[in-house]
Parts: structure tokens; sequence; C-alpha cells
């Protein structure tokens, strides 16, 4: 008599003969596209793995320090021994849950468990950073690897870039321009130029700038501040340094008008350059912005003063700013996440009266404003700022001048492409020296900066230059 193999052994061997079948072929990995702009979708698929197996994948590049910078996601592969990252979750790492962007937007200068160790770290050495420091112009080059069971079974490559083979032009003009200029690809078909400024930390917004060339947008990242011989703080800037670089632009372009986008603080003068000389700007794009005009921001300011001026004149200033500078030491934190911003601007940002004194007139300007907000942003209330500049618009019978968006869960730094992962919710301002909390959720801060950008391109390729 032949004994019979109990009912589980049977299932048992069953279901290692469809893992047999299942990995049979040699592992596969893929990043979709194999190359391309920073913007462009980050797709890696893992096939031909014994179904069920937990697959470590990492996303490893480096800085222009030559610090590596790797991002893990932990996943288990499906019953055909497949992993597809736009959907599975990953299950461990430097990120968790589902996000298509997670092995590009949470990548960590140590292992997901040193972190810890280097956040204990930052309050000491802040130059450590949040975010890897990378070259607009360079092509980086990213490192991946799928293990099981500390084995690695497959590696890929792939590459990404700002605007690679795009050589940028230092530009030094009349009017207190001051800047670099990155020309669009001569193969790629020219659009609107765009004039590109910074937030409250200052310099130059190179990679903005960089990226928006790539597609075709002849950029000028233009100083106002903390950049050469620039004044080092965000105080009393004359808008019309922001129209001399719109002329310059439309100078060097051939253009007749030119767009504006303004990041943070930059967003201020974005939307008053655009309003205050609407015959020079198609457009304007705000991203995480304000309605108001805010005051003057860095070390020592206690009182109002005037962040612009107009014709020689301070523009008058909503006080949310000043009351941020005049936080008490405690609340000026030198630990991560840091201090929390919006709590000061809330009083005044919904205030009728205050925007009838301290708006912005986007009413004034001659083309379409696109704002985005962060529904979770703690450095100030970037959703209140983006929904008020909807409303004013509205009240002036101007509703179609405007497109609004607002990303619920994400932060501040929604408004950089590529943000994500567990240090996205708080950087080390070069400006105040202390830890801010930009607030939002990492995956959220993640695929709502991939979502954002792409409405960014895809409004200002509707806008026309002449």
């Amino acid at each position: 008599m032949v004994a019979r193999a109990p009912l589980i052994t049977r299932g048992a061997l069953a279901l290692f003969a469809c893992g047999a079948v299942g990995a049979a072929e040699n592992p596969q990995l893929s990043v979709t596209p194999a190359s391309g702009l920073v913007d462009a979708p980050f797709h890696v698929v893992i096939r031909n793995v014994v179904p069920g197996s937990r697959v470590k994948v990492s996303a490893q590049r480096p800085d222009v320090q030559g610090r590596r910078w790797t991002a893990v996601g932990v996943y288990l592969a499906d019953a055909n021994g497949s992993i597809d990252t736009d959907t599975a979750p990953s299950l461990d790492g430097s990120y968790q849950g589902v996000s298509p962007h997670g092995l590009w937007c949470s990548a960590l200068p140590v292992a997901p468990e040193q972190l810890g160790a280097y956040l204990a770290e930052l309050p000491k050495h802040p130059e450590l950073g949040t975010a890897p420091t990378l070259d607009a112009s360079a092509l980086y080059t990213v490192t991946l690897a799928a293990s099981i069971d500390g084995n690695t079974v497959v590696t890929a490559t792939a590459t990404r870039s700002y605007a690679a083979g795009i050589v940028p032009e230092e530009v030094t003009a009349a009017g207190g321009v001051r800047g670099l200029f990155y020309p669009s690809p001569a193969q790629v078909p020219q659009k609107v130029p765009v004039v590109v400024l910074a937030g409250s930390g200052g310099g130059l917004p190179q990679t903005q700038a960089a990226l928006l060339a790539s597609h075709g947008h002849p950029a000028l990242a233009q100083g106002l501040f903390a950049y050469k011989d620039l004044p080092s703080t965000l105080r009393g800037i004359p808008l019309e340094s922001i129209r001399a670089a719109a002329q310059w632009l439309e100078q060097r372009t051939g253009a007749h008008r030119v767009a504006v986008l303004g990041t943070s603080r930059g967003s201020e003068a974005a939307g008053l350059a655009a309003s205050y000389f609407p015959q020079d700007f198609a457009a304007a794009v705000v991203l995480v912005p304000s309605h108001l005009s805010n005051g003057a921001f860095g070390p020592g300011i206690t009182d109002v003063e005037a962040a612009w001026t107009y014709a020689g004149k301070p523009v008058p200033a909503d006080r949310g700013e000043t009351d941020s500078n005049n936080a008490g030491d405690a609340a000026h934190s030198n630990e991560p996440p840091g201090f929390v911003g919006t709590p000061y601007y809330l009083k005044t940002w919904s205030d009728p009266s205050i925007s009838s004194t301290f708006g912005i007139p986007f009413e004034r300007m001659h083309g379409p404003v696109l704002a985005i907000g962060g529904g979770a942003d703690e450095m100030w209330p970037s959703f209140i700022g983006a929904e008020q500049i909807r409303r004013r618009l509205a009240e002036h019978g101007k509703s179609d001048m405007v497109e609004m968006h607002i990303y619920p869960g994400a932060g501040h730094l929604v408004s950089r492409v590529g943000s994500g992962g567990p240090l996205s919710s708080f950087v080390f301002h070069p400006v105040a020296k202390d830890f801010e909390a930009t607030g939002g959720l990492p995956n959220a801060n993640c695929e709502g900066s991939y979502d954002a950008w792409q409405n960014v391109v895809q409004f200002l390729a509707k806008v026309k230059p002449r």
C-alpha cells in the first residue's frame, strides 16, 4: 500500500513548483525611462524572482560633494514573481507605502537604520544637509540593486539631470540684474522665457531655471539678495530690478513678454512685478505663495520693514513675517523639525481688511496666474495664500485668469520637484540659521512635488511670448 502525502505537503510542493517556475529565468530590473530629466517618472520594475520573495531595492546617486545618497524600498514579489513600484508598497527602508517616485525622493546620506544618529548630529553640523546638493548642469547616474536575503540578484543604472549639456551664462546687467541664464537646447522648440525667483534663502534658483530651460523655456535664475554684490537680507528690494530682468530676457530671446516664477517669498516678488509691470509679464507662477506683501526678513529685524520697494517707496507690508522673526528663542529650535512658522500668519492671512490693505493686486496682470499651495505647509500657510489669490481674482471678475492646486498632506517643499522622504519636512535655513519645519508627509511631499511641477510645465506651455 502506497502512503498518500498529506494535503498540506502537496500544497507546499505545488507552491514550491510554482516558485521554481517563476524563478526559472534570470531576475530582471528596469527603470523607465532609463534616462531623462529629474521630473520624469522613476518607474522601477523587478521580474522573475520567486513569488512572495522579500526584495530590497536600493537606488544610489552622488551629490556635488561626492557623498552618496541612497533610497531603499523593501517589497514583496507578487504571484507572478514581479514588483512594480508604481503600485507595490514599500514595507521598510527609507520610505513606506506606495510612492511611484519613492526610490528617488527618499534618498538618505546614511542607511535608514542610521538616520537617528544622523539627525542627532545635524544641530552640530547643519552643513550635512537634508537633501543632496546637485549641480544643475550635471548628469547623474543612479545605481540600482535588488537583493534577496542579503544577496544581490540583479542591478541596473539610470540617469537623470536638470539640464545636462546646457551651459549657463553669468548675467550682470543694468538695473541690479544678477543671475545665471539657461538657454533652451537648440533641438527643443523655444517657448515663453521665464524669470525665476528664489525664496527667503536667497541666492539663485538654479535647478528650477535649468529644468525649465530643458523644457524649452529660456530661463534667468535671478538673484534678489544673498548673491554676489546684492543685499545680504530680504529688505528693501526694488521691484524694478525684476522688471529689468524681464527686459534683459526679452532682448536676449526676442520675446515681447516673459513669464515669472517665484517660490515662497519669491512668490511675492513674482506677483508684485507681474501686477505692477503687466506690459512685461505674460504670466506668473507662484509656488507655496503669499497673497500679501510681507515684511523684511533677516537677523535683527524686529519691526515691520518693507521687503520690497516700488518707485523708490516701500511697499506696505503685513506683519506676519515680523511676528515670526520675533518668536522667542525657544520657538527657534536648533533641532529638527524646528520652528513652525504657520501659526504666526493665521491671524492676518484670512482677514479681508488685511487683504485689501496689503494684498498683491493680481487683477492688474495682463495674463494668467498659477498658484500652488501645500495643504500641510508649516513654514507659512501657502494653502491660504493660494486660495486668497483665487478669491481676489474671482471678486474682480477674473476667475478665468487663475489656476490653483492645493496638495493635501504636502508641505512647503511641494515646490521642489523630487523632494520627499524622512528629511523633507524640515530644513536648516541659511539666513535664519535655525531649523525650520516645512511640513507634510514624506510620500505626499514627493508625489505632490512631481504633480505640481507637471502643472507648472503644462501651464507655461500654453503661455504665448508674443
